[in-house]
């Protein structure tokens, strides 16, 4: 079972208020009881404003920069931020797998698989215990998994509700700001959306096929 979740965390808000341009994504998390390592992707910024951002940013005990990618950097970093600890710790107490989460906005959207909905409901709980609490937006048996296309759902939201308003008609019939009012968010909010979720669509389907979305387990 598929499930996405909404959590607020402090981990790299300094760095994603820092380069607002860029993506960031989580592709491997290892947690214990004194803190996670992460490998993360920064996408679409070049390195060097990574590098000051992360260097500042009070949620980083430290960073390595792992390698460049076509898409930008992989970095390697170690956190003691509270949150993310607990969510990865009872992840794997849970025998459940992260299959990924990208920052957005102030929260970072999740997608982890279950064995079946009680492990869901007992991981909720355990982190109710411990002070976090999430917001889970959706269930999905493996048998209905479609493609994402590397794409979060508040993405695809604006995107599909874009496309249906007329935004990508010309001329256009509907505007940024018909979007965002529409799902009430701001307009910067919904022009990063449909920027990042145009971008990660056209690099999982017309981009090279060895460099699709790779993320903590075949998101």
């Amino acid at each position: 079972m598929i499930v996405e979740f909404h959590v607020g965390a402090s981990f790299l808000h300094e760095t994603a208020t820092d380069v607002p341009e860029a993506t960031i994504r989580v592709q491997q998390l290892h947690c214990a009881s004194n803190g996670c390592r992460t490998v993360m992707a920064f996408e679409s910024v070049d390195r060097g404003p990574i590098d000051a951002a992360l260097a500042g940013d009070e949620s980083v005990d430290a960073s390595t920069h792992v390698s460049t990618t076509r898409r930008g950097h992989l970095y390697s970093l170690d956190t003691q931020d509270h949150v993310l600890t607990t969510v990865g710790r009872s992840l794997v107490g849970g025998n459940s797998v992260l299959e990924g989460a990208t920052r957005d906005g102030d929260v970072w959207v999740v997608r982890a698989r279950f064995p079946n909905k009680g492990t869901v409901l007992a991981f909720r709980d355990e982190l109710a215990d411990s002070g976090v609490d999430i917001d889970i937006q959706s269930f999905t048996e493996d048998d209905e998994v479609q493609p994402q296309y590397g794409i979060t759902d508040p993405q695809q939201e604006v995107l599909l509700l874009a496309l249906e308003r007329g935004y990508f008609t010309v001329p256009r019939e509907a505007s940024l700001s018909d979007l965002a009012a529409a799902l009430d968010i701001s307009s910067q909010a919904a022009s990063e959306r449909i920027r990042r979720g145009t971008r990660s669509l056209l690099e999982n389907t017309l981009g090279d096929s060895d460099s699709r979305l790779v993320e903590s387990s075949p998101q």
